[in-house]
This record gives C-alpha cells, sequence and structure tokens, in this order.
C-alpha cells in the first residue's frame, strides 16, 4: 500500500512538472518549432529537386525506349519483307513437291494397280475356262460386258479386247464357232446391254451414222453383222480382206465396248505393232506395254473420241494425246509350273486420263513428260500440263520450261516387276520391250500465282502495328501520369486529414504501420488477427507418431476405365469402393487420411498408438484387395465390360510420421514425412493385384510372428529419392478364407488367414466363361432399361391388341438405307402423362427372351481378337455413353427461352427440338444401343474385299457392297424375327410404325459403320451439307436430316471409340486389331503386311477420320462435354502415336513373330 502510495504521488508529481514546465518554457518551445518548420522546408526542396531529376531521367528513358521502338520498327518491317517473300519461294516449292509427289505416286499406281485391275479379267477367263472344262480357243466368258465395264472402270482402261491363239488347223473351227454358234450372242447381248446404260448418247449405235463402218472387196468375207466369218486383216485402205496367211491367228474375239465397226475376227499377229508386242506376250508369258499410238485417220479420231466419253460419262472430243496398248497374256491353268498362253488380252489406255481430278482444281501450272523407251524418236516423249483437275495436251516430245529443270522429279516403271492379278505369284512385267517414265517439272504458271503482293501488305501492316504500338505508348504514358498526379493527390489529401485529426507523431505511425507488420506482436495481437481470420497466427495442432505404418493403395487401371464412362458412372464406382474400405477401416481401427483421385490414403498408429500396427494394416490391405474384387463384379452388371478387371496396388512402409492439422480456406488432416513418401513410392512401383511392403514394415511384421506372410520381391526397386530397396509382397486373403472378414458383419478371420494366390486353384476356361456371361448380363441390363423407357412413354398411349411385325424376307440392308429417317413429332399432352419408367417392371418372360437373344449373338461373334463380343460391349458402351449426353443435355437457356419455359412440357418441346427429336423417341434409343450389340455379329476378321473374293455367292447376295455390314445386321434380324422371340418383339413393337422406325435406324445406323463404301459416303456428305448449310433448301426437313446426322455419328464414333479415350485404351485396340490383321496376312488373306504400314496408317487415320469426326460431333451441338472430350482424347493420342508408334510397331511385330496360320495352338495364343 506504502508503494503504490508513494509512486502515484511520483507519477502526479512527473505530470505536474512536465505541466508547469511547459509553461514556463513556452519561448523555446517555440524557436524549436521554427527550426523544425525550416528543416522541414529544407527537406521539401530536396523532394522537390529529387523529383524534377527523376523526371529528367524518366523523360530522357522514355525517349529513348521511343526511339529503340521507331528503330526496331524500321528493322523488324525489313526482316519480315525479306521472310514473306522468301516465304513464297518456300510455298511454291513446297505445294510443287506435294503435287508432283501425288502425281508420281498416281503414275507408280498405273503399274501397280491398274495393270493388276486389267491383268484380274483375265484370271477370270482361266477361272471361266476351268471351271467349265472347255477347251481353248472356244472360250466365251458369260456376261463379259458386266464383268469388263468394272474392270474399265478400276483400270481406266478404254476398250478391252479378248484374242484366243488359234492355231492354223482350228481355223475352220473356230469360224464356225464364232459366227455361226450361240457363243456369237455376246456380241448382240453386249450391245443390248450398252444400250441399257446409255452408250447411245456417246456414238455407240448399230445405226451410228458418224463412224464410217469397215467394207470388203472379198466376196467370201461377210461382215455385216459386226463379226466376220472368217479371219481376216486390214490393208493400208482400211478394207477388209480374208487372212490367207498361215497360223497360228490372234482374232479379236470379246470386246468392251462392242463397236458397229468390226473388230470380231480381225487378226492381231497382221498388225505390225501388235504382232511384235503380242509375239512378245506369248514367248515371254508377261505383261507387255507397248508403244505411244495415234489414230492413223479422222474415223479412228471419233472412235476414240467415244471411247473416252464413256470413260468420263460426258460427251468429249479427244485432242491428240498418245494412247498405249497392253498386251496381257491369258493362260489355261494356274500352275505355274505348267501354265501357258492360250490368248492375248489387249487393253487400250490413255496417259492423260490417269491424272484427272488427281489434284484440286485451285492447282495449275506443273507440266509432265511422259517417255518410253521404245524408240529414240520425239514420237515416244509427250508433253502436256495440268492445269486443275484435268490434263491439258501439249505436244510430242520434251516441252517444258528449262529453267525450271532444277525441280525436276521422276518416277519409273522400271522398279516393277510383275503385276497383282490376284493369282499366287502375279504376272512378270515385261521390261525388255517398253518401260515408261514420268518427270514433273513446274512452269512459270504455277510460280505466277505465289508471287503476290502479300510481302508488302505484310510489311505494312507490321509497320502499322509498330506506328499504333508507339501512338498508344504515348497515350498510355499521359494516362499513367495523370493518373499518378491523381495518386499523388489523393495522398496528400488523405495525409493532410490524418495530420488534421492526430498529432503528429501519432498520424506518422498509424502510416508507417498500413507500411510494415510488426513482427513481434503480442498474444492479445495474435488472437486479434485469428479472430480477424488471419490463421497463420493461430496456434499449430501437430505432433510426431514415431511408430505408424502408412498405406497408398491406387486403383489399376482406373484411369483408362474411366475414359469410357459416364461421369456418374466414374463416382459410383470410387463410392461403392472407398465406401466399403471405409467399412472395413473402422472393424480394423485404421485411421484413413483421405482420398486423392483414384488412391486411397490410410496409417495406423495414430492417433492413438497401436503397438501391433503394421500386422493392423497388413490385414487391412488384404481385406481391400478382396473386397475391391467383389465390388467391381458386382457393378459389372450396371457399370459395364472391363469393370471386374479393376484391380489394387499397394504400398506400405512403416516409420516416424509427422501429423497434423493444415489451416487454411478448407483445413485438414495431414501426414508429412519421409515414411509417407516411401510409401507412396512402395504404391507406384508395385503391380496390379499385390501388396508391396517395405523393409521396414517387413521387419515389423517378422517381430510380430508374420513373416510367413511375406515372400521376397525377386528384382530390387529403384524408388525416386530413395535408391535401390529390398521389398517383399504381402501374401493375399483368398476370396473363400476373406468371406467373414467382408461381411456387414465386420468379424475378423485369424492369425493366418492370409495366404498365397498360388494357394487358390485357378480355372482360366471357366473365368472366362464368367466373363462372357457378365458382359451378357450387362448389355441385358442395359437394354432392359431401355425398353423400361419405352414402356413409360407408351402410358399415355392406350395399348392396342399385340401384334406381331414382319418385313419382307427379300430386303437387305443397303437398299433400304435411307437420307433421312422420320422421327415422332413432339407431342405435349403426352409427354405430361408420361410415367416413370424406373418404377416399371418388364414381364420375367420378356427379360428372359432379351437375356436369350443377347447370349445367342454373343455366341454369334466369332474368336477375332478385334472383331468379337467384347469390343461390342465396348461399342455399345460408347453408345450409351453418347445416348445419356443427348437424353440429358444440359442447355443454357437465354432469357426468351427462360420466359417460353415456363412449364416443365415447355422445356421437354425445347429439348425435344435441341435434341431433333432423338430426347423424346426410346424406340430410337433403344434400336441405336441394339445396333452396337449387333454390327460386327459372325465377322470373318477380314475386310469386305477379301470377303467378296472368298464368298462370291454372299457377295451377290448383298450387291457386292458393305458385306459384312449386311451380313451382321440379316443375322441379328432373322434371329429377332424367329418364333423363339416373339414376346420380345411383342414388348419391343407397341405399332407398325415404332416396328419400321426400329427396323430404319438399325439398318442406317449398322450400315453407318461401313466407313469405306463410296455411295454411302457420298450420302452421308450430301446430307451433312443439306442438314448444316446456312441456305434454305427446298422440300428438305434440316431437323431430321441432323436427327440422322447425329444418330449415325454415334455408331461412327463409337464404333472408333478407342481412338478417342485413354491412351490404354487406345493401345489396348490398336494391338487387337493389329493382331487381327496380321492374322489375315499370314493366312493369305490380305494383300500388305499391317507392319508395313501400321505407323503412318493409324497417323493417316486420326488425320482422315478419327479428329474430323471428333470435330463434327462438336459441330452437332448435341453432344456437350463428351465431344470435347473425344476431340481431346483424339489429338493426345494422335500425338502420343507419332513419337512412339514405331517402337509399339515394332514390338508387336516381335510379339507376333512365331505365329503361324497352320497352328491351332498358336491361334489360340494369339487370341488370348
Amino acid at each position: 500500500m506504502m508503494q503504490t502510495s508513494a509512486h502515484s504521488e511520483s507519477d502526479d508529481r512527473s505530470i505536474s512538472s512536465g505541466t508547469s514546465g511547459d509553461k514556463a518554457s513556452g519561448r523555446g518551445d517555440i524557436s524549436t518549432s521554427n527550426a523544425s518548420s525550416k528543416s522541414e522546408q529544407e527537406m521539401l526542396e530536396e523532394k522537390e529537386a529529387m523529383f524534377k531529376n527523376e523526371s529528367a531521367q524518366v523523360t530522357k528513358l522514355k525517349r529513348f525506349v521511343l526511339l529503340i521502338m521507331i528503330l526496331a520498327g524500321i528493322a523488324i518491317s525489313a526482316v519480315i519483307f525479306v521472310v514473306s517473300s522468301k516465304g513464297n519461294v518456300v510455298a511454291f516449292e513446297s505445294d510443287y513437291n506435294g503435287s508432283a509427289e501425288k502425281l508420281l505416286a498416281t503414275f507408280q499406281e498405273i503399274a501397280e494397280q491398274r495393270l493388276g485391275a486389267i491383268s484380274s479379267l483375265s484370271v477370270a477367263l482361266t477361272a471361266h475356262a476351268l471351271d467349265r472344262d472347255s477347251n481353248w480357243p472356244h472360250i466365251t466368258l458369260s456376261y463379259f460386258q458386266e464383268r469388263a465395264l468394272m474392270t474399265r472402270y478400276l483400270s481406266g482402261t478404254l476398250l478391252v479386247t479378248v484374242n484366243p491363239l488359234v492355231a492354223e488347223d482350228e481355223r475352220d473351227a473356230w469360224e464356225n464357232y464364232s459366227f455361226a454358234s450361240e457363243a456369237a450372242d455376246w456380241h448382240k447381248d453386249g450391245h443390248a446391254y450398252q444400250m441399257q446404260l446409255g452408250y447411245e448418247n456417246y456414238g455407240i449405235a448399230f445405226n451410228t451414222s458418224d463412224i464410217v463402218q469397215r467394207t470388203t472387196l472379198d466376196p467370201s468375207l461377210n461382215i455385216s453383222t459386226g463379226i466376220a466369218n472368217h479371219i481376216f486383216n486390214v490393208n493400208d485402205s482400211g478394207e477388209a480382206l480374208f487372212d490367207r496367211s498361215k497360223g497360228p491367228y490372234l482374232p479379236t474375239w470379246q470386246t468392251s465396248p462392242v463397236f458397229l465397226r468390226t473388230l470380231v475376227n480381225e487378226n492381231l499377229l497382221q498388225d505390225p505393232d501388235g504382232a511384235k508386242y503380242a509375239n512378245s506376250t506369248i514367248s515371254t508369258s508377261t505383261v507387255v506395254v507397248g508403244g505411244f499410238e495415234y489414230p492413223r485417220d479422222e474415223t479412228e479420231f471419233k472412235i476414240y473420241s467415244i471411247l473416252i466419253s464413256i470413260a468420263k460419262k460426258r460427251k468429249f472430243t479427244y485432242k491428240g494425246s498418245p494412247l498405249t496398248r497392253v498386251y496381257i497374256p491369258v493362260f489355261d491353268s494356274f500352275d505355274d509350273a505348267t501354265k501357258k498362253p492360250v490368248a492375248v488380252m489387249t487393253a487400250l489406255i490413255r496417259w492423260v486420263s490417269f491424272f484427272d481430278n488427281v489434284l484440286p482444281k485451285q492447282v495449275r501450272g506443273i507440266d509432265m513428260v511422259l517417255e518410253s523407251t521404245c524408240s529414240d524418236i520425239d514420237g515416244d516423249i509427250y508433253t502436256f500440263s495440268i492445269t486443275g483437275h484435268e490434263p491439258e495436251p501439249i505436244g510430242a516430245g520434251d516441252r517444258h520450261d528449262v529453267k525450271f529443270a532444277q525441280y525436276a522429279r521422276m518416277a519409273t516403271m522400271a522398279d516393277v516387276e510383275s503385276v497383282d492379278d490376284g493369282s499366287l505369284h502375279g504376272i512378270k512385267l515385261n521390261q525388255e520391250e517398253c518401260v515408261f517414265q514420268m518427270t514433273s517439272y513446274p512452269n512459270q504458271v504455277m510460280l505466277d500465282d505465289y508471287q503476290t503482293n502479300l510481302p508488302a501488305l505484310i510489311t505494312f501492316a507490321v509497320a502499322m502495328v509498330f506506328a499504333f504500338t508507339f501512338a498508344m505508348f504515348l497515350v498510355y504514358d499521359k494516362l499513367v501520369e495523370r493518373r499518378q498526379n491523381l495518386v499523388l493527390q489523393r495522398a496528400e489529401q488523405t495525409t493532410a486529414i490524418v495530420q488534421s485529426l492526430f498529432p503528429k507523431s501519432v498520424a506518422d505511425k498509424l502510416i508507417q504501420e498500413t507500411r510494415d507488420m510488426d513482427p513481434l506482436a503480442s498474444k492479445n495481437q495474435r488472437l486479434n488477427k485469428f479472430l480477424s481470420g488471419d490463421e497463420q497466427a493461430a496456434k499449430t495442432i501437430a505432433d510426431l507418431f514415431p511408430e505408424c505404418t502408412v498405406l497408398f493403395a491406387d486403383i489399376s487401371g482406373f484411369t483408362a476405365w474411366s475414359s469410357t464412362r459416364d461421369p456418374s458412372q466414374v463416382f459410383q464406382l470410387l463410392e461403392a469402393i472407398y465406401n466399403s474400405f471405409d467399412d472395413i477401416a473402422k472393424s480394423r481401427k485404421v485411421f484413413k487420411v483421405e482420398t486423392i483421385g483414384d488412391c486411397y490414403v490410410a496409417v495406423t498408429g495414430l492417433p492413438d498408438p497401436q503397438a501391433n500396427h503394421a500386422v493392423i494394416m497388413a490385414r487391412f490391405a488384404s481385406e481391400c484387395m478382396i473386397k475391391i474384387k467383389e465390388v467391381t463384379q458386382r457393378l459389372e452388371t450396371t457399370l459395364g465390360p472391363d469393370t471386374a478387371e479393376l484391380c489394387m496396388r499397394v504400398g506400405m512402409h512403416s516409420g516416424p510420421v509427422t501429423a497434423g492439422v493444415l489451416r487454411g480456406d478448407k483445413s485438414r488432416f495431414q501426414l508429412f514425412g519421409d515414411t509417407v513418401n516411401t510409401a507412396s513410392r512402395m504404391e507406384s512401383t508395385g503391380t496390379r493385384e499385390r501388396i508391396q511392403v517395405s523393409q521396414e514394415t517387413a521387419n515389423k511384421l517378422t517381430l510380430a510372428g508374420k513373416g510367413h506372410w511375406l515372400s521376397p520381391r525377386e528384382d530390387t526397386v529403384n524408388a525416386k529419392g530413395k535408391g535401390v530397396l529390398q521389398t517383399y509382397w504381402l501374401r493375399t486373403q483368398s476370396k473363400q478364407k476373406a468371406g467373414s472378414v467382408a461381411s456387414s458383419g465386420g468379424t475378423h478371420s485369424s492369425d493366418n488367414d492370409i495366404v498365397l494366390d498360388s494357394d487358390i486353384p485357378a480355372n482360366a476356361e471357366a473365368n472366362e466363361v464368367l466373363k462372357r456371361d457378365r458382359k451378357v448380363d450387362w448389355m441385358t441390363e442395359l437394354l432392359g432399361e431401355y425398353l423400361k423407357q419405352i414402356h413409360g412413354h407408351r402410358i399415355a398411349t392406350p395399348m392396342t391388341k399385340p401384334a406381331d411385325f414382319q418385313m419382307p424376307e427379300d430386303l437387305i440392308g443397303i437398299n433400304e438405307v435411307v437420307e433421312a429417317i422420320l422421327l415422332p413429332h413432339y407431342d405435349a399432352k403426352k409427354e405430361a402423362i408420361e410415367g416413370d419408367w424406373h418404377e416399371i417392371e418388364i414381364e420375367p418372360v420378356v427379360m428372359g427372351q432379351l437375356r436369350e437373344y443377347v447370349s445367342i449373338i454373343a455366341s454369334m461373334y466369332r474368336e477375332n481378337p478385334f472383331h468379337n463380343f467384347e469390343h461390342a460391349c465396348h461399342v455399345t458402351m460408347s453408345v450409351a455413353k453418347h445416348l445419356k449426353r443427348i437424353a440429358t443435355p444440359e442447355l443454357e437457356f437465354n432469357e426468351d427461352d427462360k420466359k417460353a419455359c415456363k412449364s416443365k412440357g415447355a422445356a421437354m418441346a425445347l429439348i425435344h427440338d435441341y435434341t431433333h427429336g432423338i430426347n423424346s423417341d426410346p424406340i430410337t434409343h433403344f434400336a441405336i444401343v441394339f445396333s452396337g450389340l449387333i454390327h460386327d455379329v459372325d465377322h470373318r476378321g477380314i475386310s469386305n474385299m477379301q470377303l467378296e473374293k472368298e464368298e462370291p455367292a454372299l457377295a451377290a447376295h448383298f450387291k457386292h457392297q458393305s458385306l459384312a455390314e449386311q451380313n451382321s445386321l440379316e443375322i441379328a434380324w432373322t434371329l429377332l424375327m424367329s418364333e423363339q422371340f416373339a414376346a420380345l418383339r411383342q414388348s419391343l413393337f407397341a405399332t407398325k410404325e415404332e416396328f419400321l422406325r426400329f427396323r430404319q435406324v438399325m439398318v442406317n445406323a449398322v450400315m453407318a459403320t461401313d466407313i469405306f463404301d463410296k455411295e454411302l459416303n457420298q450420302l452421308r456428305k450430301n446430307r451433312w451439307e443439306k442438314a448444316f448449310s446456312s441456305e434454305v433448301v427446298p422440300n428438305v426437313d434440316k431437323n431430321t436430316l441432323r436427327a440422322t446426322i447425329v444418330l449415325e455419328h454415334i455408331i461412327q464414333a463409337s464404333d472408333v471409340s478407342h481412338t478417342m479415350q485413354h491412351w490404354h485404351i487406345y493401345r489396348k485396340w490398336n494391338r487387337l486389331l493389329f493382331k487381327e490383321l496380321t492374322m489375315a496376312y499370314r493366312a493369305g488373306k490380305m494383300a500388305a503386311d499391317p507392319a508395313s504400314f501400321w505407323m503412318k496408317g493409324e497417323l493417316g487415320f486420326f488425320d482422315g477420320y478419327i479428329i474430323p469426326l471428333a470435330k463434327k460431333l462438336m459441330e452437332c451441338k448435341v453432344f456437350g462435354v463428351n465431344s470435347d472430350e473425344c476431340l481431346n482424347y483424339a489429338v493426345r493420342n494422335r500425338a502420343e502415336w507419332e513419337v512412339r508408334g514405331e517402337e509399339i510397331v515394332a514390338e508387336m511385330v516381335k510379339e507376333f513373330a512365331d505365329w503361324e496360320p497352320s497352328s491351332s495352338s498358336d491361334n489360340d495364343k494369339l487370341f488370348l
């Protein structure tokens, strides 16, 4: 008390003295104030001088920057002008090289492909004679015009003739056969067929007046019918004369097209050039390409014009470019050891026509010099120029512009050894008579197209950009200066206000505190900061736990699996797995830390210490391995194929852990330290369905008497940041023994409940059957859901008496493909009373038939590596994913739409229009998913072209188009229409309209998977142009066209969905397709080894089909984020393939190197 009073008195005295002192010494205080004011004045002057100095420095800097900008603008403009000028030259050279490459590749194809197409007709002649056991020369190929028409179309040939080899002693019999027998009817029949094709429009008719008929003064020679009664030759005047030469003869027999001007029985061996090349063909058994031919008179000019008009299907006037005859031997058998020529087939080709439509219309100015080795005269060199789609003849000789000689690019037929006619070894190409080569050069026209004013324009634009930037810099500088002045004024005003409210020292302190935070804040200040939201000041909650075991568990294959699923399905799987893990963790006293994506992190030994933490975690990990199998197998029927293939990859490590609460926006309990990092490495370096533990964890388990649970890993692990580690595999628990552990009761198994996987007997065949059955169950469930939607949609429609509809039996898919599928109009009243389809129960008999149908279809899929039931499931899953996005679109309504959507019906109507009616028709939904199931039924694992060769009857039945697709369609439809599935049909179709719409959607969808048929592709192209054209197209419902496009794009995208999914999914199916084609090649069912084109072929497939298809999905505007996902994956996969493709192809070639088509055991291995 005394101390307190004294202290108070002292304080009082201090206050009093301070006050009186101030009063007594007031003059001195004023003086001090004056001195202080003088000091402030000096400071202001110094600041002003500093400001002026800094302003001068800034002004100099601005001037320097402006000068640099001006100089940079001039320099860069000059550089850009030079570079862009060179760019014109580079563009010219690049475009020329690309165009020349296409032209020369086309020239190379003449020998490699075109001659092969011609030679295939000679194979048909041989086969025809062998099939009928007939003897040459009395052979007449049935339906010759029809067959030869396709040969002419594929090869670009103008005229084809067959000249049988007739010995002198066979002459009389031949003349009687060719003139008087029924065999001569081919001439009349062929002409009639030509009239049906409209050839009379080009001048081919028996009453043609503008072509002079051959005449003869030989009374014994009758040529009035178009077929001469004797073998004849033609003199220099064009008169037909009885051929009095001794045999053998090569009389012209069947021709395509058929002409009034008599060719039949004209002896080819009496023509000097023809005899030379024909004799060479017979003597060497090779294909001989003759020299240049030109018309000899006006009549031949007209004939050539007619032939070219037929080929072009429009009137054309021949301008004199060279033609050449190709001489092809026809053999009496296919035995290379014994076969001999029995006829010569000739084909008239026009070189220029092979280059029609090779280059885009805008490309012009390329000279092509065609040269042969037949002779050294200019007549065997010819020059023509490419101008757009059609080449223009220039004339004989090499007439290219010599100043472009440096750009010469050449292709030759000298490298072609044989012609592939479809036989085993083909026919050798004669290199002794005439060898052709072609050289390309650009000309001035092409160069002029690239000499533009663009460099000057670009330079001017760049200069303007710099000028604009210069002006903007000046404007910006003024604005910044103005803003700084405003900020300075505001700062001065704020300082003045603060100084007017507080004493100067307090004001200075307040201003200073706004700049710096006091690092030595008191506890009360920390509390205030914590309460005000500054969590950095809060007390840290953390501790060190010396004995812990950390587990990282990752779902192996999840990333690839999730790329094929809808987001809701991904979360359905994760919730099911992690909820089951959480239940096990609770029963085992395991602390779950967090889930990071598909990684599950858990720890034992904290927050409460556990002496046997390693044993607890080992049992937890083992039970989780079993549980994920149970969960994924159970979910496969709802989440689709491959779900049951998911498994865990687990890593464990024991040691000290730092753990605590990490505050922030979202506070979390976190683990830190080397133990956590090592546990993560154990997981990342592990393998599927295995639990990898570190040496430390193994030691803990051994000390606990559980060493028998461990087996050392055969190899060491090189872990990032850890070096080489010895790790162990934890023996996983069998499903049979884990039953009690995984049960909801949470009971635990004994201490010895962990056994090796190898102790569990495995039956691979039974597993495959179970796997197939799960796919069938999933497919049945999926189709059942869509069937429920159909029934829910019908609640508003009174049901009529069940009827069983049928289609005509003679229908085939190619004839049913339509441009637009008519979908039902939106019915607002019907939609308003539509029932909840989730509550609908389908009759057991219907579901039974549905499952039986799916099971039979699955059994009809052949065991191809790629085109199999598993792939059909993959395609169907993608179809369902795209369809779900359409069925539940995410629309962003504008204000007008929101006003219009005052009711559910109005909103549904808007969605109906947005999805082009697809959203409102469950029959269409079922049909498109059903198409995914059946689109490859009975696929042989070979191309349609090969299938046509192997099964001509099937090809004829399906009109030689889309054989595999139509076959699948017919098989699936026939099965569905059988009596066995009557109840299923009655459940599906309530009206004839539904039945027909289902059929139409199915036909269009399945046929859409044939992306190589030219007619179907043209139909799709025309449909797209009509549907998305900005112009009004008369009598066209664009909405219906767009609906059809969307439906076909769903199945097309799904058929190749692996290319637009995760890299691992793409690699899986790419490998299987490569395997399938390799099998076909080695079995002789494919012309080229896939390894020779797979790398570039995949890139071309991405660029030419996959990425454009993904972009079209976006343009359809109904697939939402699915289209973005497809495009992103496609682009990424393409980039990855470009980097790794060659390596991957080499690996696959090595993998299948030992497979032989004759070995059934190897074949089985290849399928595995």
